[in-house]
């Protein structure tokens, strides 16, 4: 009986702690995010960990004539995938993309928040400083702004793809960020890996820290967006239960 009792205590507790899992480091590694990348090929690879609380977007295809959605242009312009996570002091975001931080015609996108995922993007997180081929954005790479205004991306004709960058905003503070090249492959694959910590953000006009997670580049030839959450009330039920159970079974045994 008492094995039994402690079974079912792991069991909750284990149910209760899943979404807080993962320890990440900001490095370019997504290793920790329960990823092996290193035998990955160009398209069709699987970027779901299956871990709860780790939500994905992925979209690793593709199609003929180099086409990724709504444009044009192939590997180099594949925004393959966005996993979100959080921790109880930050929210972590890993994209995998073919698109370079810097050396092309067209620039990198900010990464839009949505706060209540409510169709407003809220804040920007500064991945690149480079506009029309040089580093004169003046803007703190790594920092987090709230945005009063944002540009669209640059074919009128990819609009789902916005938005692309803030055009005016106020810094709030700073995360950590890296935009590296994937070591594994030879082809064009880049990891963007960041933490922005939550106290930040003004979560005010959400629950369970909801928030829609966008990124594209300049042309829009393709974009990925994820919603990410905080674990809901029915997990913390479960920590209850579990902490309920485990101080019925102490009392009981010193009754014993």
């Amino acid at each position: 009986m008492k094995l039994k009792i402690w079974l079912l205590l792991i069991t909750f507790l284990g149910l209760a702690s899943s979404a807080w899992a993962l320890t990440i480091n900001v490095d370019g590694d997504l290793s920790d995010w329960g990823l092996n990348t290193s035998g990955f090929a160009k398209n069709d690879n699987n970027w779901n960990p299956g871990i709860p609380g780790v939500f994905v977007f992925q979209e690793d295809q593709v199609g003929s004539s180099d086409y990724v959605g709504p444009g044009y242009g192939g590997q180099e312009y594949d925004v393959e995938a966005i996993l979100a996570t959080f921790d109880n002091n930050y929210l972590y975001i890993a994209i995998a993309t073919g698109f370079p931080q810097a050396g092309t015609s067209w620039d990198a996108g900010d990464i839009s928040l949505d706060i209540g995922n409510d169709g407003t993007w809220d804040y920007a997180f500064i991945i690149s400083n480079y506009q029309d081929g040089s580093e004169n954005r003046g803007l703190t790479l790594g920092g987090l702004y709230e945005v009063s205004s944002w540009l669209d991306v640059y074919y009128s004709s990819h609009n789902v793809s916005n938005p692309f960058r803030m055009e005016s905003g106020t810094y709030v503070g700073a995360g950590s960020l890296v935009y590296t090249d994937d070591p594994d492959h030879s082809f064009s694959r880049y990891f963007i890996e960041l933490a922005i910590p939550l106290n930040l953000i003004d979560w005010s006009s959400t629950i369970h820290n909801l928030v829609a997670i966008h990124w594209t580049m300049e042309c829009g030839n393709d974009y990925g967006t994820v919603v990410a959450h905080t674990p809901e009330p029915s997990t913390y039920m479960l920590l209850g239960a579990g902490l309920f159970l485990m101080a019925a079974f102490v009392k009981r045994q010193k009754k014993a």
